[in-house]
């Protein structure tokens, strides 16, 4: 509930990503696991849409619908959630076990298009973040069935709003 200054790490234009770090401690982090991803897969989107409404997280669910975006992009899976302008850079996490899945990247507008909607794929965010010299901490063990409330609150203290 502060703002912060950001310092920009990385960028990579083709996947619309950006590196940015703040002075702060981590009240939680989004596990970035090896497990490939798979249709039907239930995940939960989060993100700050629609601020004029709430400045609160939103989130909303589906599943992942095609492991390739437009143009058989395979760096992108494509899935049924919401997303709005505002979800941009939030997470796409495995309802299951709370793992990312994804970052929200974009959506198909127009009347012929409901629900289709994309988040870079995990596996490509990890090479992202270690292309930039970061290492990511291996997982400890493996996450059991995460709880609907243990889900909420790693979203809510997690995800934070980015705006410049």
């Amino acid at each position: 509930n502060e703002e912060k200054k950001a310092k920009i790490i990385g960028i990579d234009k083709t996947l619309d990503l950006a590196l940015i770090k703040i002075n702060s401690k981590n009240k939680s982090n989004i596990n970035i696991s090896d497990e490939t991803l798979s249709k039907m897969q239930s995940i939960v989107a989060a993100g700050f849409p629609a601020l004029h409404l709430s400045d609160d997280l939103k989130l909303t669910s589906g599943i992942i619908s095609s492991l390739k975006g437009i143009g058989n992009n395979s760096a992108l899976i494509q899935i049924d959630a919401a997303l709005n302008p505002g979800n941009s850079g939030g997470p796409i996490i495995d309802k299951e076990n709370g793992n990312l899945a994804a970052v929200a990247v974009a959506r198909m507008e127009g009347s012929e298009y409901q629900s289709i909607n994309y988040g870079i794929k995990s596996s490509r965010v990890k090479e992202f973040i270690e292309s930039n010299r970061i290492s990511i901490p291996k997982e400890k063990e493996k996450k059991k069935k995460i709880k609907r409330k243990e889900l909420a609150n790693l979203l809510e203290s997690s995800t934070v709003l980015v705006y410049h």
